[in-house]
């Protein structure tokens, strides 16, 4: 072993994020763009967590989306900015018959169940052009990711593949709040 030289930040040393940098296009492996769990603790919220409180949270730090968790730490959804806005809330709200303050985050979030999910190995060999593809057509703002042992490996945000493209990805409209109200 030997001992590495250390050194001192100098002024013109600064802070970098992947979205300042244009080394990911459509021919990219889709691979790159994964959250892996592997090497990144998951961004999470409690399921009993106040769903207001949450929403805050993410805010602050600067995240569209947390994955929810039971108290065994298991995944049982994923909530979002969009399911945290005005008109998600009111549905709740109407649906439980609970006051604002009540709702928690699994009342708003997105049910494991329902959530897209591509297998590594297919996700190892696509491009970003098929990723982009892919979370087109499926209309959902997060993919996860489950590798052959079963295990829940990463996750994919269309809005950080947005901001890594620098070009905003639209996607496959969902059913109105009005359908929603009606379900």
């Amino acid at each position: 072993m030997k001992t590495l030289p250390l050194s001192r930040l100098d002024t013109a040393d600064h802070l970098v994020t992947p979205q300042a940098f244009s080394d990911i296009d459509e021919h990219s492996p889709a691979l790159s763009l994964m959250t892996d769990f592997r090497q990144h603790w998951p961004h999470a919220v409690s399921a009993s967590a106040p769903a207001l409180e949450a929403a805050r949270q993410m805010v602050a730090e600067g995240l569209s989306g947390k994955l929810v968790v039971d108290r065994q730490r298991e995944l049982v959804g994923v909530l979002t900015l969009e399911r945290l806005s005005e008109q998600n809330i009111l549905v709740a709200l109407h649906r439980l018959g609970v006051d604002r303050d009540s709702l928690t985050a699994s009342d708003l979030m997105q049910p494991r169940a329902a959530m897209p999910v591509l297998d590594y190995d297919v996700l190892a060999s696509a491009t970003v052009a098929d990723l982009v593809v892919t979370l087109r057509e499926a209309g959902e703002p997060y993919c996860l990711v489950r590798d052959g042992e079963h295990h829940i490996r990463g996750l994919i945000s269309v809005d950080e593949l947005s901001e890594r493209l620098h070009r905003r990805l639209s996607l496959k409209p969902k059913a109105s709040i009005m359908e929603a109200l009606k379900a």
